[in-house]
């Protein structure tokens, strides 16, 4: 620390002067106002202790200020900026939960029949596919049903399991799963994605602020991986 000379107007370094002043500055804030002070208290010290024969020139004191306000500038718009985010995903979340009862379609190979309702099915083909055949198991992995799609052109193609077997009979509540196979256009065979819909049970909000729903077959997706509401 520096004091100023009486007869000379020098400054002078006083050692206790300079360990007290230490000491009651230790704590230096880190926020954006904190940064400004700090700025221009280092600011008026250069000003105050600049060489009188080569005085600080005004353009680079521009600059500096010109940077502090980019600095404290950047700040607000991230401050800005967070806060709107946190208020989109607010409205996305609240939008979502208006979806409670709808059912999309997510890519799977598990069905979980209820015993009554009509499960909605897709089958999703990267390839234009000559024939496609939808071949449905119980847990044991029996076959109880199969269904003949047709020709399917690349894309989506729905079409719905109405629980029974192949004699008919409706099946027993419980879990079952699904395959699709198909022959292209060459002749070659592939596999189509299979699509399971289900009604959407609840609306969760994410660690990340995500919106997760939880469907009524037991699984959980994000809102942002459905590709099709089937109704």
């Amino acid at each position: 620390m520096t004091t100023t000379g009486p007869m000379s107007n020098i400054p002078v370094y006083d050692p206790a002067l300079a360990k007290s002043t230490s000491a009651s500055s230790s704590s230096i804030g880190t926020s954006a106002a904190d940064e400004t002070q700090n700025f221009l208290k280092l600011l008026i010290a250069q000003i105050q202790n600049q060489d009188p024969m080569a005085p600080m020139d005004a353009s680079t004191m521009t600059a500096q200020m010109s940077q502090l306000n980019m600095v404290t500038s950047m700040s607000n718009m991230n401050t800005s900026m967070t806060a709107m985010l946190n208020q989109m995903q607010s409205v996305d979340f609240m939008n979502q939960a208006s979806l409670i009862g709808h059912s999309p379609a997510v890519a799977g190979n598990t069905i979980a029949f209820d015993g009554t309702s009509p499960v909605i099915l897709g089958a999703n083909a990267a390839n234009p596919m000559s024939s496609a055949v939808a071949t449905i198991k119980d847990a044991s992995g029996n076959v109880i049903n199969s269904a003949s799609l047709g020709a399917v052109v690349a894309g989506m193609r729905n079409f719905a399991w109405d629980g029974t077997d192949a004699d008919g009979n409706t099946v027993t509540a419980g879990t079952y799963s699904i395959s699709i196979s198909g022959t292209n256009t060459s002749g070659g065979t592939e596999s189509l994605t299979a699509y399971v819909a289900s009604p959407v049970a609840a609306v969760t909000k994410g660690a990340k602020g995500e919106t997760l729903l939880t469907l009524q077959d037991g699984r959980q997706i994000n809102a942002s991986t459905i590709q099709q509401w089937v109704n």
